[in-house]
């Protein structure tokens, strides 16, 4: 017998004895007052131990009566603790069904509502929950939430790449995860002074260092609670860009100042006197007009590269032009620098060829290209012209047997101001340096993509891909 049968017969007992108690004092009344009225009634007349058994017989059925609703009532308040049981654990619970007279009507119809509606706000928040972590795990940016106890708890996808971890699933000391001692410093600022903190970090890592702007933000809650939120955005590129920018501008400025220097320097040294000896008078000049040239080749390579960032592909004027002509019109302004070096240049594209293009653009790509095969070159070298085309794509192919490029150069030079090395060790081909970072933009421009294959002491090969069809988002 479970405590709740026994309830039910202390329940049962006591009303048994208050029933039989008030039914015996009620049939004692009733005597009394029978005798009272009717004076011939002899109490010799009344069978006392019939009223007694009427006593008993009234007071039995009273207490299965009672028996009775008191059992309905607790198997209905079973039911019902039962339900908000499930309630409590998050469980889905049946609907309890009751017509509409019972005295437990309302009370199951609320706790019914209740559930449905507790069942219901789970569910949102279910959902909100799973959106929630789809957008943190899908966020470029790196979260990490670390609770009042320095313990991790929640590190997203772009966290773990960003940092190269393995992290627990279960709450762990952050210091286990995070090793560079510079976002330490920041995260125990942030939990020192209860405040939000950011600084540009400097990450270590394979294959290349990361550049990352590190935000930790103090989230206070509720009854003295907080965390510290980790917020990494990676600014490599944005990092990268800028200092090119201030690489741009500090060699741009470099490469100005030594031509105008010397034409200054030397123009000076004429006017003081020296124009008045012959030899000196021709020596002089003829470097003016060398730096002179240099200046005016280098301000048009800086203008070439400025417009052609700046070009809308909208703005392109592409017509069908005939490939071979148009590399032969290049070729023949390059005739007194083929000279000067012993290169030839063969042009090997069939003359029937015709492409989709702007013809500006793409003379000034094969300009920068043949140029650079004879000045990085030796004598006798020879670059050469070719033509490739697949179903959807056509190939310019710009080759060379000159002095090839070492393979840890390759990557850096399409960056601007970026020359490579010749025979020598640490010596450099004179040249502005921005002759192949104006043929990749403009090759962008032009719907298309560059490839490189060089050898140190060989040569190198320039692969030029673009679509038939041009469309200012060409796609492969």
């Amino acid at each position: 017998m479970n405590s709740i049968q026994k309830r039910m017969l202390n329940r049962t007992l006591r009303f048994s004895l208050t029933s039989f108690v008030g039914n015996l004092l009620m049939a004692f009344l009733v005597l009394k007052a029978v005798q009272k009225g009717q004076h011939s009634f002899s109490t010799q007349e009344i069978n006392y131990i019939l009223l007694f058994a009427i006593t008993i017989f009234v007071t039995a059925i009273e207490v299965v009566v009672y028996w009775s609703n008191l059992r309905q009532s607790q198997l209905r308040q079973d039911a019902l603790n039962e339900k908000l049981q499930e309630v409590l654990k998050g469980e889905k619970a049946s609907q309890i069904l009751l017509p509409k007279d019972d005295p437990f009507y309302e009370l199951t119809m609320t706790v019914n509502k209740i559930e449905s509606h507790d069942r219901h706000q789970i569910h949102n928040l279910t959902n909100q929950g799973n959106e929630l972590k789809a957008i943190v795990n899908n966020l470029p940016v790196g979260v990490l939430v670390i609770n009042r106890h320095r313990e991790v708890q929640l590190a997203n996808p772009a966290t773990i790449d960003l940092l190269q971890l393995q992290i627990q699933k279960d709450p762990h000391p952050y210091t286990l995860d995070i090793k560079q001692d510079d976002l330490r410093a920041l995260i125990e600022r942030t939990f020192e002074t209860k405040r939000d903190h950011h600084r540009t970090i400097h990450l270590k890592r394979e294959p290349s260092e990361k550049v990352i702007e590190a935000t930790v933000v103090y989230n206070k809650q509720v009854h003295h609670r907080y965390e510290v939120i980790v917020l990494l955005y990676d600014i490599t590129e944005a990092w990268t860009v800028e200092q090119m920018q201030l690489n741009f501008v500090s060699n741009a400025s470099h490469e100005l100042r030594t031509p105008i220097t010397a034409i200054s320097g030397f123009a000076e040294t004429l006017m003081n006197g020296a124009k008045n000896d012959p030899d000196k008078l021709d020596e002089f000049l003829a470097i003016i007009q060398k730096e002179s040239r240099k200046l005016v080749r280098l301000t048009e390579d800086i203008l070439s590269i400025s417009r052609t960032q700046s070009d809308d592909p909208q703005s392109l004027e592409i017509t069908e032009s005939s490939l071979a002509d148009l590399a032969q019109e290049e070729i023949n302004l390059l005739h007194s620098g083929m000279q000067l070096h012993q290169v030839e240049v063969v042009n090997d594209i069939p003359k029937n060829v015709k492409v989709q293009t702007d013809a500006q653009q793409l003379g000034q790509i094969i300009k920068n290209l043949v140029a650079n095969g004879i000045r990085y070159n030796r004598p006798s070298g020879h670059v050469s012209l070719s033509y490739q085309e697949t179903t959807n794509r056509w190939q310019l192919i710009v080759s060379d047997n000159g002095i090839g490029i070492a393979t840890e150069e390759q990557p850096k030079v399409f960056e601007r101001f970026y020359r490579v090395s010749a025979n020598k060790p640490g010596e450099l081909v004179s040249g502005t340096g921005l002759g192949l970072p104006i043929v990749a933009e403009s090759v962008k421009n032009l719907g298309g993509e560059v490839r490189l294959k060089s050898e140190l002491g060989k040569g190198s090969t320039f692969i030029l891909t673009f679509p038939k069809q041009w469309r200012p988002s060409a796609e492969y």
